[in-house]
């Protein structure tokens, strides 16, 4: 019989609670299987977005197009016997992965828990121990108050 609940899914996932600073068990397991998954990306070629990137294609192209010109006309002069610079490089596109504005960089600060302590109330130790007998002459003088406390109302 097909049923909706994962029979290898675990029974007891126990996670830690920042906020309570302990372990909670999850009443809730995920039953999600996933048999088959493919990341990828996908854009329709009539799109703004796909106009975009072919716009950054063909212009990353042609700077490193006119980049490699540069580099070829240097080797040329300089093999020819005339002192040329090799063609600044710093002018080529940044690596987008690598790149991070000084700006950008934030400190995440850690979470704070805000909390009220009070003075815990005062405690005292009481101790005692009482046999067998002393229990039972204070049953009887509890009876014997009991039988007045009746007699007195009766009257």
């Amino acid at each position: 019989m097909l049923t909706a609940n994962n029979p290898t899914a675990p029974q007891n996932v126990a996670r830690f609670n920042m906020k309570e600073r302990c372990y909670k068990f999850e009443p809730m397991v995920e039953q999600l299987v996933v048999h088959y998954g493919s990341d990828g990306w996908l854009l329709q070629k009539g799109s703004e977005e796909a106009k975009k990137q072919a716009a950054e294609e063909k212009a990353e192209a042609e700077a490193a197009a006119k980049f490699n010109a540069e580099l070829e006309r240097a080797l040329r002069e300089k093999e020819a016997g005339l002192e040329v610079e090799p063609p600044d490089d710093s002018r080529q596109l940044r690596n987008q992965f690598n790149f991070s504005e000084r700006a950008a960089q934030t400190f995440n600060y850690p979470l704070r828990d805000r909390a009220t302590f009070t003075e815990p109330p005062p405690t005292g130790t009481v101790a005692g121990s009482c046999s067998m007998w002393e229990i039972y002459d204070e049953y009887c003088r509890d009876f014997e108050r009991q039988r007045q406390e009746e007699a007195s109302k009766a009257k």
